[in-house]
């Protein structure tokens, strides 16, 4: 398995002309309204959609790097998962109460190793509604052993449910990405 693939797979070419797109429409923009605080703020979204791309392709290729072994070793599979976001609450304008807002499924391409001992998901995930973000990968700990692994590349999750369903296998766990679930269909 190569780099070239793993980039391909994870972040699509419609994600790059997006940026493209944005940081052209935002610099353009920022041209126009030059002496004005919306410059400040096109050009602010233009360097995080530069900013984006930059951590998109050092996960890459840090996953690459540090994996090699393993993608060599085990059955990798690159698949299509489904990531449901945890809901959230947003105030009303000129009301008393908040709004509890549901997101919808997302659908995203993810890199799946699955052992005896451990399960591994590298994928990305929305960012910000039109961007997209590659997270860390996230390793799911099958047996009962606690790990200290201080690798800061990684997500080690420990503590999570799994149910199969005519779906696929759902995963439940507590992540601070904002993850409620994800659905990984049947192979």
């Amino acid at each position: 398995m190569q780099y070239s693939e793993i980039k391909k797979h994870i972040i699509n070419k419609r994600y790059y002309w997006n940026y493209i797109i944005i940081i052209l429409i935002s610099l353009i923009l920022a041209a126009f309204s030059f002496y004005s605080t919306f410059a400040l703020l096109f050009f602010l979204i233009s360097i995080i959609s530069i900013g984006c791309i930059m951590i998109n392709l050092y996960r890459c290729r840090s996953f690459y790097k540090l994996y090699h072994n393993l993608l060599k070793e085990y059955d990798v599979l690159f698949i299509k998962i489904e990531i449901h976001k945890e809901d959230y609450k947003m105030q009303v304008p000129y009301k008393s109460y908040n709004a509890k807002i549901s997101p919808f499924p997302k659908s995203t391409n993810a890199i799946y190793i699955e052992e005896n001992e451990f399960i591994m998901l590298f994928f990305s995930m929305p960012y910000l509604g039109v961007l997209q973000l590659v997270l860390k990968p996230i390793i799911f700990i099958k047996t009962d052993k606690e790990l200290s692994i201080k690798d800061t590349n990684i997500n080690i999750i420990q503590h999570y449910e799994t149910f199969e369903t005519e779906q696929g296998r759902i995963i439940i766990f507590p992540n601070k990405n904002g993850i409620k679930k994800i659905i990984i269909p049947d192979k």
